[in-house]
């Protein structure tokens, strides 16, 4: 079996599960942090337009990580990329062991089965399928054998699989390459809710405000009417002692005539 790397693997896992050209954009990335896009370009010889749908592809993916910064000198943002060495690593170990899974089903299925197959490789059925052809090939007539070294290919893959478990478990992730930390795992998220946290401060601010004059405006209206109350209280108590005082006025007048 030939040894192989853990660039070697996840060159095949980008090829896969992202698209061909994301494997060069991955040897570009290797090692570096916050990589410009323009560098990226120039570095590979592709237009910008061309290296940002593979960083988007990536992106989506969650295996590149960016952050932007206003340049200067032309006004415009720029971004920096970096690849997500351990959230890659992470879901490359999960598809490994899946398909590690899937292999030992299918070795598990044939050796619980018998299969037969065309002496010219058109059909391979089991045996009930077989029974409802009358053990003839379907497409030739010629009739069906069972098939013989079932589990040669199934027990490679399994040893391969596991090797390259082994190579990526065993992989160290670098200073460098350590990307997703506390505080960074979804930084664009955090600040959506930032964003949506401010925006519902001010969406709310307002109607405090109009909360806070409302509970003014009865306050205002309250005292007002305890002013008006105590003025025509004080008017009703004194008018008694004003009328006695007036009619003892009237009665020295009259004597003094």
């Amino acid at each position: 079996m030939m040894m192989r790397d853990f660039n070697t693997i996840m060159e095949e896992f980008l090829r896969e599960a992202v698209r061909e050209d994301a494997v060069r954009v991955y040897r570009s990335l290797l090692d570096k942090k916050n990589v410009s896009e323009f560098d990226l370009a120039e570095e590979l010889n592709l237009n910008i337009n061309a290296v940002r749908n593979i960083l988007y592809s990536l992106h989506e993916h969650n295996l590149v990580y960016s952050i932007r910064k206003k340049d200067k000198e032309k006004g415009w943002y720029i971004y920096y990329w970096t690849f997500n060495m351990k959230y890659a690593k992470e879901v490359l170990l999960k598809r490994k062991r899946e398909y590690l899974e899937k292999i030992n089903k299918q070795i598990s299925d044939e050796n619980t089965k018998t299969f037969y197959k065309c002496p010219d490789n058109h059909v391979k059925v089991s045996v009930e399928e077989a029974m409802d052809y009358g053990f003839r090939c379907k497409d030739c007539e010629k009739v069906l054998i069972e098939e013989k070294e079932k589990f040669a290919p199934g027990e490679k893959a399994v040893a391969q699989v596991r090797e390259d478990i082994k190579i990526v478990e065993d992989y160290e992730i670098t200073e460098i390459q350590e990307v997703a930390k506390e505080g960074e795992k979804k930084p664009i998220k955090k600040a959506k809710k930032k964003k949506a946290e401010r925006k519902t401060k001010k969406r709310s601010a307002p109607k405090q405000k109009s909360k806070k004059r409302k509970i003014a405006r009865k306050a205002k209206k309250k005292k007002a009417e305890r002013k008006t109350s105590s003025h025509v209280s004080t008017n009703e108590d004194n008018s008694p002692k004003k009328s006695i005082l007036g009619r003892i006025r009237k009665k020295v007048r009259r004597l003094s005539f």
